[in-house]
């Protein structure tokens, strides 16, 4: 059975290569986007970051969900600036 992002530690579930720059401000998104009830954000993006063990297949799969939400520009401008700087780290990682 796969191992996700909600179970077991970090390193397990892979975060830990997808780059120090880019696990915390998402995880911060995640909070701000829960709070609002953006379900729209959280319904692509959950999925992805959930399933995220570190291969370059899971990296690809969350870029493409975070870039889809980064494109509908339905974010508010402090939060749009945050995930680009997510997608920078996901992308030099």
């Amino acid at each position: 059975m796969r191992e996700t992002a909600g179970e077991g530690d970090e390193a397990a579930a892979g975060h830990g290569s997808m780059g120090a720059g880019g696990v915390e401000p998402l995880r911060v998104l995640f909070a701000r986007w829960c709070e609002r009830g953006d379900l729209k954000a959280l319904g692509l993006t959950l999925p992805a970051y959930l399933g995220f063990l570190g291969t370059d297949e899971d990296r690809m799969r969350l870029r493409s969900a975070l870039h889809m939400v980064h494109a509908a520009r339905w974010l508010p401008e402090g939060e749009q600036a945050v995930l680009q700087e997510v997608l920078g780290a996901l992308a030099a990682s």
